[in-house]
Formats: structure tokens, sequence, C-alpha cells
């Protein structure tokens, strides 16, 4: 029984890793007809749209915990707006592959923030699982060159998607000081603050919100809203309870190879068997993580 428990923890984090890897997709066509802050702005709003009647149900109130309104505002500007805007402005001044990379070193910081805030224990066994994610999605960019990893050269883009991934490493870490406000009414104020925030910068940009667009951008922003904004922050918030900072942040280097994966089935992209062979060393590194967990809930604080 403790065993099934345990496989069972780790149920919302593989469900964030497929729907976060499977984004880029419709990300690239939200895109193409709204600004970067825009989409931001939208996706936010519509989580926090879809979140509000679900948690009023559930909770009679959408009052957050006591005393957690300035934790709920901190998370939510650092892990919302911040790690997105950050990303989205790396992804316009740097190179994909470099974004990938940096991006890929988010589990290694949250786990050495981890084991210094929060005393989580890292074995050596779950140290070199994360190392072997690592790795194998460094592999899997560079197409098994990972020595042109010592050969990147830095410019502002590189310090935005390495600012993110430190800003995801926090908003993690953070998200473990939660204690009164049940996860699925912390997301919603996460996505209501974001919106809130965005705004007012997207009306001031933009000159208006604007909602004009096809029906395939607008369909993206709303499955970004629903999908990668509702419902993969609140399995997420619920891993982070369940199995730790470090361990959760671990499985996120299995974005990219779902989102290959998906490119592959969706637009048809070929798959090489060097790629086949980088995906399993990540998903080998993912299982040593995983594997090395006490497979019991995490005492309350």
């Amino acid at each position: 029984m403790k065993n099934e428990q345990g496989i069972h923890a780790f149920i919302p984090i593989i469900l964030v890793m497929l729907i976060w890897g499977s984004m880029g997709i419709p990300s690239t066509y939200a895109v193409e007809e709204f600004s970067p802050m825009t989409v931001l702005c939208l996706r936010s709003g519509v989580g926090a749209a879809v979140l509000l009647p679900f948690v009023w149900r559930r909770h009679g109130t959408v009052r957050p915990g006591k005393g957690e309104g300035l934790l709920l505002t901190a998370l939510s500007v650092i892990g919302v707006v911040l790690c997105n805007y950050l990303y989205f402005f790396a992804v316009q001044h740097t190179a994909l592959t470099n974004v990938a990379i940096l991006y890929a070193l988010g589990p290694v910081i949250t786990t050495v923030l981890a084991v210094a805030f929060l005393k989580e224990t890292a074995r050596q066994s779950r140290v070199l699982g994360i190392l072997l994610a690592f790795f194998g999605v460094a592999a899997l960019i560079t197409n098994g060159h990972v020595g042109q990893l010592l050969s990147i050269g830095f410019n502002v883009g590189d310090v935005a998607e390495f600012a993110s991934s430190g800003c995801l490493a926090v908003y993690t870490i953070l998200s473990r000081k939660l204690r009164r406000t049940p996860p699925d009414c912390a997301v919603f104020w996460l996505m209501a603050i974001g919106f809130v925030v965005t705004l007012p910068i997207v009306l001031v940009q933009e000159g208006g919100l604007s909602l004009r667009g096809s029906w395939r951008g607008i369909a993206s922003v709303v499955y970004l809203g629903v999908l990668c904004s509702g419902a993969g922050y609140l399995l997420q918030q619920k891993s982070i309870q369940t199995i730790g900072a470090s361990t959760s942040a671990a499985f996120l280097n299995g974005i990219s190879p779902i989102t290959i994966l998906s490119a592959a089935v969706i637009l048809g992209e070929q798959v090489t068997l060097a790629q086949v062979a980088c995906i399993g060393v990540v998903f080998f590194g993912l299982f040593l993580n995983a594997r090395n967990m006490t497979l019991v809930h995490l005492p309350p604080k």
C-alpha cells in the first residue's frame, strides 16, 4: 500500500510535465497574433476565471489563508509574471538552444535551494538522477554534442533565461511556505494577481487589450489559460506539497523530451535514434530521483 501511495503521489507532477511539455505549439501560435505580454495577461485572466467558480463551489470562499496574502503576491510576481516574461524576452534575444539548456538548470538550482532552506535530503543517487536528467536534456538539445555547452557565448537573452530559471526555483521553494491556503485557492490568486499586474502594462504598451485573432490564436490562448496556467500550476502546487520542491522541480527536465515528442506527433517532425537515446537518459535520471524519495507525505510545517 505504501508503494502504491507513493506512485500516486507522482501523478500530479507527471501531468504537469505532459501539459507544459506540449505547450510549445500553442505558445507559438499565440505569439504570432498577440504580444508576449498580452499572451501572459490573457492566460492569467483565463486561468483565474476558470478557477474562480471551482474554488468557490469547493470552499465557499476564495479568501486566502490568514497572513498569506503577501506571500501569494510574491509567488505570483516571481513565478507567473517575471518567470514567464523573462522567458519570452530570452526567446526573442537568444537561440532556443541556449534557452532550453538554461531552463534545464532550474531543477539543479531548486535542489540546492531546497537543501539549504527547506532542509530536504539530497542523497547521492538523487543528485545523480538530477545531473543525468540535465545532461540528457543538454545532449538532446545539442544533438549529442554536449561539448558545445562550453562554447556558448552569453548575451542579454541568456542572462534573462538564467534569471527565469532562478525565478522558477525561488517560486518552487517559496510555495512550500504556503500552509493555510488550499492549492486550488492559491493558484486562483496566483493567476488573478498575475492578471492585475500585467493588465496595466498591456494597456499602456499596447493601447488596449486586443481580443481579436483567428480561431487558432484564440484557442491557443484558451489552452494556455485553462491547462497551462490553471491546471498546470494547480497540479504543481499539489506536487510540491506532496513530494517536495526538489523532486517536483526535477521532473520539469522531462518537458524538453515531451516537447520534441509532441512536435513529432502533431507536426510530423522527425525524431532521430540519438534523440530517443537522450530521452531515455532523461527519464532514467527522473526515475533515479523519484526512486529515492521517501514514499510518504512530507510532514506538515
